[in-house]
């Protein structure tokens, strides 16, 4: 397949991720590489300064309930209140952030997909204590790639890999999304399917990275809304 000319390429499709800037183990070439941001990283990085926010309050009303009973000002229903109101702001605030803290870096993280010549990589990359991962796909494996949205008036953005490989679940992106998730039917021709939801505005350099760097460009479908 000839290789298209540099200046064919949207800047976001050229260049190499951190993690895959280690050379292959066979020869690769025309790589490319579209960044997505994970979709619902806003909502992670919300939900992490409530629960700070919660924290804070818990640390006031216990620290407020200590000071009035060390001096003898509080009342046995004043405690009781501040007890209630501390226990209530522990759960939704300190210990929310256990949950938090341990998957914000991986909700938050730069994550990408990256076609060569070998095939495709499904990238998130490390941030924190999150050390990132990479799914390799070869072409050979893949069935059809294809754009599915879905939903009513909030309509998601998803790309599905259909593969002709049986594929367990620690085989697969750790962002990735099953059709039984996501309520769709499935294919009984393909031995796996995930999605991987994208923005809006990137799904169209996903198929066209695709299309012009696989063998066959025809493994990429565009679809209509399924529902």
């Amino acid at each position: 397949m000839a290789s298209p000319e540099p200046s064919d390429v949207p800047p976001d499709e050229r260049g190499v991720p951190s993690d895959l800037t280690r050379p292959p183990a066979s020869v690769s070439h025309l790589r490319r590489y579209v960044s997505l941001r994970g979709p619902n990283a806003r909502m992670w990085m919300t939900a992490a300064y409530f629960s700070a926010s919660l924290t804070l309050g818990f640390l006031l009303v216990v620290g407020s309930m200590l000071w009035h009973v060390t001096r003898e000002e509080a009342t046995v229903g004043s405690v009781s209140l501040w007890a209630i109101a501390g226990l209530v702001m522990f759960f939704l605030g300190p210990g929310s952030n256990v949950f938090l803290v341990r998957g914000l870096p991986q909700r938050i993280t730069s994550q990408g997909i990256s076609a060569d010549s070998d095939g495709v990589t499904l990238l998130q990359e490390r941030k924190w204590w999150f050390p990132g991962e990479g799914t390799f796909v070869s072409w050979e494996e893949i069935r059809r790639i294809r754009e599915v949205h879905i939903g009513g008036r909030r309509i998601l953005y998803f790309i599905e890999f259909a593969l002709d490989t049986h594929r367990t679940d620690p085989e697969l992106p750790g962002w990735a999304e099953s059709a039984e998730t996501l309520d769709l039917e499935a294919d009984p021709e393909a031995a796996t399917q995930f999605y991987v939801q994208v923005p809006k505005d990137r799904k169209e350099h996903i198929l066209r990275m695709v299309e012009r760097t696989a063998p066959l460009p025809s493994i990429v479908e565009r679809s209509a809304p399924l529902r």
